[in-house]
């Protein structure tokens, strides 16, 4: 159940205590971009993702459709063997950054006019912009894509498109992949699942707050219809994200290689 706001209305309670006439009692201005409390949910803070279901049941890996299928196929046989993305530090952007369970923690930036993902995860950034743009024409495809949010009382959603092509699973991408997510505030106590084993052992949340990410997403090319997952995060401090270094291995193992004989 999410939780409805019971506090008073400024101008109310200045009218009560102080008797003034309403044109007297008008809030102080927020400071330029800031999210205020009688505005928007703040989704603001860091979080960690410590489930993802499937609504439909069935499990976490996406439907494809027998064409997508094909395409991942005749890609696939390009190679002897694919290499793992995560061994060589290759962030492959939505959904697959919002979906991850790996202990790596995602803080989000939220003003006025746009919210900041800035995750650790291959230090991967998303921008939600909530000023009333729409998709651009001349944007170019990224792995995060391109995202708009609107507001729906308490619940933000979020389109995003203009996603890079992408043909390794679990989500692969065309142009065509659109993802709407539906993020809101709720408690622990409020839902049903609880932290997969592997993020159980880290560092414990700070509160009970969760944020409940629905997503939802659409490619008629790839997919066998809409695929639903919800995410769910819980807070942690803000010391939890560290810097994602992983690169800086291999630099090391190039480096090593051209050491001069000593």
């Amino acid at each position: 159940m999410r939780q409805r706001s019971t506090t008073r209305p400024f101008a109310a309670t200045c009218l009560a205590v102080l008797g003034l006439p309403i044109a007297a009692c008008a809030p102080p201005p927020a400071a330029d971009g800031a999210v205020t409390a009688t505005a928007h949910p703040d989704l603001s803070g860091v979080w960690m993702a410590f489930a993802v279901e499937n609504p439909a049941g069935g499990g976490n890996q996406p439907q494809y459709s027998a064409e997508g299928r094909a395409l991942l196929e005749e890609f696939a046989a390009q190679f002897t063997a694919i290499p793992e993305t995560g061994a060589w530090c290759y962030g492959t952007g939505m959904p697959s950054v919002m979906l991850s369970t790996v202990s790596y923690p995602i803080e989000i930036v939220q003003k006025a006019d746009r919210l900041v993902m800035l995750a650790e995860l291959e230090m991967q950034v998303r921008r939600v912009y909530l000023d009333g743009r729409p998709h651009p024409d001349d944007f170019l495809s990224t792995g995060v894509g391109h995202s708009v949010g609107t507001w729906d009382g308490d619940t933000l959603v979020i389109d995003t498109t203009l996603l890079s092509e992408w043909q390794v699973r679990p989500w692969p991408k065309t142009e065509q992949t659109q993802i709407v997510e539906r993020a809101y505030l709720t408690k622990l106590g409020n839902i049903t699942a609880r932290a997969t084993g592997f993020v159980a052992t880290v560092e414990k949340p700070i509160s009970d707050d969760v944020l409940v990410v629905e997503m939802t997403l659409t490619d008629p090319l790839l997919y066998e219809g809409p695929q639903r997952r919800t995410a769910y995060y819980q807070r942690m401090s803000d010391t939890a994200t560290l810097e994602y270094a992983c690169a800086g291995e291999h630099w090391l193992e190039e480096l090593e290689k051209n050491r001069v004989s000593q």
